[in-house]
């Protein structure tokens, strides 16, 4: 309703300052799209623009192509039908255009990523994990690691790096599995 859209949305701007790393999780399969509506979406934007500094770091399912001036990370398939439903074609670089993003980082499983950004793509491969355990969450833990590693190190490549460990760490697990400070010091280098 919109009394609760308005009360979310005023909560998310009254508390976005006291936070360095906001992460959306737009996930709900719905037309309207849980609690991430047209003015979470524009309230996101808002804070963006107040806020340059603070990481503002989405995964949407079904409507990655509705956010603005936030950095926006989509699986393949997501950002293929992001990019025909905004642009009537796949072009990550024109998606990211389109949505005004500093970053567009687009996952591809097992094979790593690609971060795009005003200059260019690249292609960031991660180390095969045969055999993985269970793959639910794996998104949601490379875009925890990725939007973390982005507030402290400001490089895309770096951050896309570290979401790739992430992930191959919780996929390891049953169920939507963390790592932990330990593993993640102990992941041997590539």
């Amino acid at each position: 309703p919109e009394d609760v859209d308005r009360e979310l949305v005023l909560g998310l701007e009254s508390a976005a300052p006291n936070f360095d790393v906001i992460l959306v999780s737009d996930q709900a399969e719905t037309s309207q799209g849980g609690v991430v509506t047209a003015g979470m979406r524009a309230a996101l934007e808002r804070i963006a623009s107040a806020q340059p500094d603070t990481v503002i770091w989405v995964d949407s399912r079904m409507r990655a192509e509705l956010f603005r001036r936030v950095i926006v990370k989509p699986n393949r398939e997501e950002a293929g039908a992001a990019c025909l439903r905004a642009l009537g074609t796949v072009d990550y670089a024109a998606l990211r255009r389109h949505l005004e993003a500093p970053l567009l980082v687009v996952t591809h499983g097992g094979d790593g990523a690609e971060s795009i950004d005003g200059v260019g793509s690249t292609w960031v491969p991660t180390r095969r994990v045969e055999h993985p355990v269970d793959i639910c969450g794996a998104g949601d833990s490379f875009s925890a690691g990725a939007a973390l590693a982005l507030k402290v190190t400001r490089d895309p490549l770096a951050a896309v790096r570290f979401g790739n460990i992430v992930a191959s760490i919780t996929i390891m697990r049953k169920g939507t599995g963390t790592a932990s400070p330990q593993e993640l010091l102990a992941y041997p280098p590539a």
